[in-house]
């Protein structure tokens, strides 16, 4: 059984059986050239199973970004201009048109770059994504934002544009490393700390196993969850579509994460594989952050804030490098942030559980020693 969802002008089918939405969509529209982007192992691994039951893509291009392995590791170092361009002039050559159709098959980083290139060739074309890693079906495949790093700094060209379906199956998370599944529940903790208390605890109860650290079944059913998620995002984004205040709450931990990641792009290599942290790692490092400057600005209970980071401690291992230097360089790259006003750092915190605050003016000062409090309760 799948959930649908309508989110402005994007249709989202949910469910393992999602595919047949797929199917009625092409049988409609009849695009005259089909391009599907890939990565290796989404070639490897999801692309089969999308031809074995979608038989009018068998004659689609595929596109594979060579190097791309975002299911074994981070690819956030190739969603840039270069790659904009070697992906259009690849597109040019196989004479796509205004009337082809580009499916993004893969995780977040294929479905930010695959709808940016699709947004911009020949002034637009349609796309459809299908993420295919928990971290994109429960956020970055969805909510119309489309964007490309410029300098190494996170998301600095994009735009707002709405694929004209999504199709999540959770079936796919089964060709995820542990790692990257479990990393993936930062954006859950995320939706957790600004929608309800009875979410949060949800979360932290019903999935038990992630927080142990134990091997999760990821062959287990997970559409409620990603579900619930999404439901969330489509309330948040379609009371304000182009971020101007309320959709602001999903930004909760990711000044600081965006940060980071900015930080490892330009000094450090965290694991060998190409100058990149995963997201939802850095995600933990900016939930943990932000919710003691939360705590900081509207004084709850210092019991809430040790809480949060411990159910984040228990999920995520400490991220031990080099954040002093870090700290030292993190005022640097907050003064990119698109939501800055006139010189000031403007975040999204939580005034308690399910309580998030947009556009919070918060100090260099506040900022580092939230750094130092990651530091002293993760490295103890």
């Amino acid at each position: 059984m799948n959930n649908k969802f309508i989110l402005h002008n994007t249709i989202i089918s949910v469910g393992d059986n999602s595919f047949s939405d797929l199917k009625e969509f092409l049988a409609s529209s009849n695009p005259t050239k089909i391009f599907i982007l890939v990565d290796q192992n989404t070639k490897k691994y999801c692309l089969p199973r999308i031809l074995s039951l979608v038989s009018s893509l068998k004659s689609a291009c595929v596109l594979e970004l060579k190097g791309c392995a975002e299911h074994s590791g981070n690819i956030e170092v190739l969603k840039s201009m270069n790659m904009v361009n070697d992906i259009c002039i690849k597109l040019l050559n196989y004479n796509i048109d205004r009337d082809s159709l580009i499916i993004n098959l893969g995780g977040g980083v294929i479905c930010d770059l695959g709808g940016f290139v699709a947004s911009i060739i020949k002034r637009g074309v349609k796309f459809i994504n299908i993420p295919t890693t928990l971290m994109a079906q429960v956020d970055a495949a969805i909510g119309g934002k489309v964007a490309v790093n410029l300098k190494n700094h996170k998301n600095q060209v994009g735009l707002f544009v709405d694929p004209v379906l999504i199709i999540v199956c959770p079936f796919f998370n089964r060709s995820i490393s542990n790692f990257n599944f479990v990393c993936a529940f930062s954006e859950v903790l995320k939706y957790g700390l600004i929608y309800d208390l009875k979410f949060w605890k949800q979360i932290v109860y019903d999935h038990d196993l992630v927080f142990k650290n134990q091997i999760i079944d990821q062959a287990s059913d997970l559409t409620e969850l990603i579900s619930k998620c999404i439901q969330i995002k489509i309330e948040i984004v379609n009371s304000d579509y182009y971020d101007i205040g309320h959709r602001r709450k999903l930004n909760f931990g990711h000044s600081i994460a965006h940060a980071f990641e900015s930080y490892v792009l330009e000094h450090v290599d965290l694991d060998g594989s190409g100058n990149a942290v995963h997201h939802g790692l850095a995600l933990s490092l900016g939930l943990v952050c932000e919710t003691y400057i939360s705590y900081r600005k509207f004084n709850f209970p210092k019991m809430i804030l040790n809480d949060i980071a411990l159910k984040i401690e228990q999920i995520f291992p400490p991220i031990d490098y080099d954040l002093i230097k870090f700290k030292k360089l993190v005022i640097g790259y907050l003064k990119s942030d698109k939501k800055n006003l006139n010189g000031q750092y403007q975040f999204s915190l939580i005034k308690e559980i399910g309580q998030p605050i947009v556009n919070c003016s918060v100090s260099e000062s506040e900022i580092i020693d939230s750094i130092d409090y990651y530091i002293n309760k993760m490295w103890k």
